[in-house]
């Protein structure tokens, strides 16, 4: 089978997503470290993801991407924009590595570059947004490194563990990055 790379980085390239890629997700959203860092409390099943999957795809406001490891063309994530608008060029950004065997190996970091990269250059976005847990510093750090900011912090957001959690507002413009590049 022919591997369509739609952009690739050291690590990792991201593509158009299969039929198959619903097994990772099936697998990821159903496993209870992954379910932890996604806030994802009720079991889901594959049928569910298909729909899923088949619904961000038929979304023209979506784009969304597998995240392959380059060594071995293993799928180990997904990557998307979501609710993009083109009259304000803005965008919320996703990601997930579903599999933790390839957490902590800077997919994650890699897969956010690519796609700002593809954001601002290919799809001529002027923001990219994403909200994140305020305690999640790994993701915190890496987002920085990728040139969002912090823009404000959506109070109580999520109840998690018998408590609400504060979830950061992050964002990149158009200008930052390319003030950084």
């Amino acid at each position: 089978m022919m591997i369509a790379k739609f952009t690739s980085g050291e690590k990792i390239y991201l593509r158009p997503i299969l039929e198959s890629d619903a097994e990772l997700v099936w697998y990821g959203k159903n496993d209870p470290d992954v379910r932890e860092t996604l806030f994802l409390f009720t079991p889901m099943t594959l049928a569910q993801v298909h729909g899923e999957q088949q619904a961000w795809t038929a979304n023209r406001e979506t784009v969304l991407f597998t995240i392959c490891s380059l060594a071995d063309n293993t799928p180990v994530g997904q990557t998307a924009f979501v609710r993009i608008d083109q009259i304000s060029r803005a965008a919320i950004f996703y990601i997930a590595i579903y599999d933790p065997a390839y957490w902590s190996r800077g997919y994650g970091g890699e897969a956010t570059r690519l796609m700002v990269h593809y954001g601002f250059d290919v799809l001529n976005l002027n923001r990219i947004q994403l909200h994140v847990a305020a305690e999640n510093e790994h993701g915190v750090a890496a987002y920085e490194r990728a040139g969002f900011r912090k823009e404000g912090v959506l109070r109580q957001a999520m109840y998690h563990h018998d408590r609400y959690v504060d979830f950061f507002v992050m964002a990149i413009l158009r200008e930052e990055y390319y003030q950084k590049k």
